[in-house]
């Protein structure tokens, strides 16, 4: 028997792990969808100090980093939790959401962002 077979077979790792996937593509497309617009302006960062000028324009770089970030995130949570399955199967759970709330976070985030354009 694999070593990985007893991780996928796990239906609460299954589902914590579709619900990543779908957060992960859902972050993705987010992500890149605005970028097929050429004239699109993207805001990078919001200082309320500086009033009227505190936002601080980005390029498709910056848009770019978020499904870069989004497909890091996934692969490392992956890996670490089918790591860590073997010696402690909570710890692999805690891991993956972990990963959900990042996932979640990076959406809102970016959505917060691709608005204010």
């Amino acid at each position: 028997m694999s070593k990985t077979k007893p991780y996928f077979h796990d239906r609460l790792i299954l589902l914590i792990l579709s619900i990543n996937t779908f957060l992960a593509a859902a972050l993705i497309i987010t992500a890149l969808l605005p970028l097929s617009d050429p004239n699109a302006g993207f805001i990078r960062e919001y200082r309320s100090n500086l009033g009227l000028d505190g936002y601080r324009a980005g390029d498709i770089k910056d848009v770019i980093s978020f499904a870069v970030f989004a497909i890091v995130i996934y692969v490392f949570q992956i890996y670490s939790s089918m790591k860590v399955y073997h010696i402690h199967k909570r710890l692999s759970m805690v891991i993956l959401l972990l990963t959900l709330i990042t996932l979640i976070f990076g959406l809102l985030a970016c959505n917060a962002l691709l608005s204010l354009r």
